[in-house]
């Protein structure tokens, strides 16, 4: 099922007459007639050029007819009349192969689509999704601290694309300052609203911003412990947030994140509009990060349509840097590398 996001950017031609065609060819097209869809659009948009929503759909019903170039022709016209991209087309290109994957991340679509998802979200991830990536990162956390003797205590948390707050939730108690940041305001603002059993608030910093940029706000060295749970999928190329949260963390911080992911190679976009990092690509951009994978292990978070989503959930480190991994090939881990890494071998 393709996500849409409701929005404001060009949803109207700005005359009723053709705004009725509209919803006449969104409803043929969700009925399974998009030749139909086509041939009310082609009139509409003959006058109604700068028509956003209607060039997407027009994409969507090309799609279904197998007409994968006309598809791409009108989901780049919806670029070049807004491109901040609020419809994703981006996502649409990366699907059919139009566009390189790491290329296509739409943040102001995934912002607009969370903004009207703010409500339900809980509720249908949990209960219809069947949603678990707090738990499992949570669950993998804890062994990994009690195989290496380490407290399960981390002093400054960040939860990257917080939503919400159901990581929040899950590790507050194991959190001294916890910070979350996420691009909806509307997410933000449920998560403003949850509190801790005492009544203080689940968070103790809030911002709305893309993961990314919010890290690029932090100082060096800051995080004891960063959370991405079912976050990347929202993001195509990797390499930048990988580098700041690498920035960020402290010397023996860790990241914990989920990911989809494909038997391929490379990143793609699945019919769902999330992207999907090969093991293999993700791999890479840890390593050339300076990250060091601690664990990855295959894991689904969510169904589709009652399918499990094949995953992964990695937690990473901070690679030594070469004279300390010197060391620890001659027998002398640092002190700070000594706990975690023999965790990871248990």
């Amino acid at each position: 099922m393709i996500e849409k996001a409701p929005t404001a950017h060009s949803a109207s031609s700005g005359d009723p007459t053709l705004d009725r065609r509209y919803g006449w060819a969104e409803a043929a097209f969700k009925e399974g007639d998009a030749q139909a869809c086509v041939e009310i659009l082609d009139q509409t948009l003959a006058q109604a050029y700068h028509f956003t929503a209607a060039w997407h759909l027009y994409g969507l019903a090309q799609e279904a007819l197998g007409h994968k170039e006309e598809a791409a022709t009108a989901w780049r016209q919806c670029l070049t009349l807004d491109p901040n991209d609020h419809f994703g087309a981006r996502l649409d290109l990366a699907r059919i192969g139009a566009m390189a994957a790491e290329d296509a991340t739409s943040e102001n679509f995934s912002g607009t689509l969370f903004d009207g998802y703010a409500d339900r979200f809980d509720s249908h991830l949990t209960q219809a999704l069947h949603y678990n990536a707090p738990e499992l990162i949570k669950a993998t956390l804890a062994r990994l601290c009690e195989n290496a003797g380490r407290a399960f205590r981390f002093e400054t948390v960040f939860d990257l694309g917080c939503g919400t707050g159901l990581m929040g939730e899950a590790i507050r108690n194991e959190a001294g300052f916890l910070a979350g940041c996420d691009l909806s305001p509307r997410m933000i603002e449920r998560a403003r609203a949850k509190t801790k059993g005492d009544g203080s608030p689940l968070y103790d910093k809030l911002a709305v911003a893309g993961l990314t940029a919010f890290l690029a706000s932090r100082p060096d060295a800051s995080a004891d412990l960063l959370l991405a749970a079912d976050v990347f999928v929202y993001l195509g190329e990797l390499r930048p947030a990988f580098a700041q949260a690498a920035r960020v963390m402290t010397r023996d911080g860790l990241l914990a994140f989920t990911v989809q992911s494909h038997d391929g190679e490379g990143v793609v976009v699945g019919h769902d509009r999330r992207f999907a990092h090969a093991e293999s690509w993700l791999r890479r951009r840890l390593d050339e990060a300076g990250l060091q994978i601690v664990t990855l292990d295959p894991v689904s978070t969510r169904q589709d349509r009652g399918v499990a989503v094949p995953g992964l959930l990695a937690v990473v480190r901070l690679a030594l840097p070469v004279p300390l991994r010197q060391e620890a090939a001659a027998g002398e881990p640092s002190p700070g590398s000594r706990d975690i890494d023999a965790a990871a071998e248990s």
